[in-house]
């Protein structure tokens, strides 16, 4: 018995497509709007420089124009260094086009961005509504426990926050020393990173370490609600309070952060990755590529363990 196979060699230049218009910032509640500005290549390509031409980009807030935003130009360098002679280059790394205002957003603002370009023909165009504060009622410590013959202890807190009627979407932000977190809240079952075999089972935790850490209030819409995490501290001292920074987001950045994590867990180079359909990033940009979104201000919330 035997088998036959054949292949198709398919030409990059037949399924290259145009650049898109890409608009990508978060609003954030007292600071001024930012966007960043880009076109896209195509992912095989080894272009590094992104900026588009002639941008201007209007703010309008509740619906009357405010400003133009600054147009600028980011340019990131590698240097290079030649071990037989000792000179240096600068190599480009990145460079793309951004945009700032001078206005200080408010929660509440809905806020519409406007971007032109010479480079395409119709305006990108995104619309966000700046949420409010959300009410945190309080952020204790629940236990430590140090295990035996190990040099790290296991801090467990609690989180407990007051929900508004209607759909809303929350933050959090470790600071200070212990820079990340430990769930397996269900709060945040749509972002978990997991294994392949947790996820075949149906297990894993969610890591918080970054800046976004977004989830929807699905299980406790309208109520007081507590989330469980954990640190892992390496040592039995500690030296620096552990701070959170609680705040509402919008849902295009819950989206955008939901939609990235599949991608992430699903990367096509995994053995899942290669038994899924692609992933498509979320984006609320019209004419065009990427996510505006908007946060409140933050409410600040700190553990002082310097005494245990």
């Amino acid at each position: 018995m035997g088998m036959a196979s054949c292949e198709k060699i398919i030409p990059f230049e037949e399924i290259e497509t145009e650049p898109l218009l890409v608009v990508n910032g978060i609003q954030k509640a007292g600071s001024p709007a930012w966007l960043q500005i880009e076109k896209s290549s195509f992912y095989v390509d080894s272009e590094r420089d992104f900026r588009v031409k002639d941008v201007c980009a209007d703010l309008y807030v509740n619906g009357v124009f405010k400003e133009a935003l600054q147009v600028k130009d980011s340019l990131t360098y590698e240097i290079w260094e030649d071990w037989e002679t000792g000179q240096t280059s600068e190599v480009l790394e990145k460079a793309f086009t951004y945009c700032v205002g001078s206005y200080l957003i408010c929660e509440g603002d809905v806020l519409r961005f406007e971007v032109r370009s010479s480079e395409f023909e119709e305006t990108a165009v995104a619309e966000v509504r700046v949420p409010s504060a959300p009410e945190v009622l309080s952020f204790d410590t629940v236990r430590i426990e140090y295990p035996e013959n190990q040099d790290f202890c296991t801090v467990y807190f609690t989180l407990k926050i007051k929900d508004e009627a209607g759909q809303d979407y929350y933050n959090i932000d470790p600071q200070e020393a212990m820079e990340g977190f430990i769930t397996n809240d269900p709060v945040y079952a749509d972002l978990m990173n997991l294994t392949q075999i947790d996820d075949l089972f149906g297990g894993g935790d969610y890591y918080g370490y970054g800046r976004y850490n977004p989830f929807a209030d699905t299980y406790f819409d309208g109520k007081e609600y507590t989330i469980s995490m954990r640190v892992n501290y390496y040592g039995h001292e500690f030296y620096e309070p552990f701070t959170l920074k609680v705040s509402r987001v919008d849902e295009a950045l819950y989206q955008y952060e939901k939609s990235y994590a599949l991608y992430y867990e699903y990367d096509p180079e995994s053995f899942l990755g290669m038994l899924t359909e692609p992933v498509l990033v979320y984006s609320n940009v019209q004419n065009g590529v990427g996510v505006v979104a908007a946060q409140s201000l933050p409410v600040t919330v700190t553990v002082d363990l310097t005494d245990n």
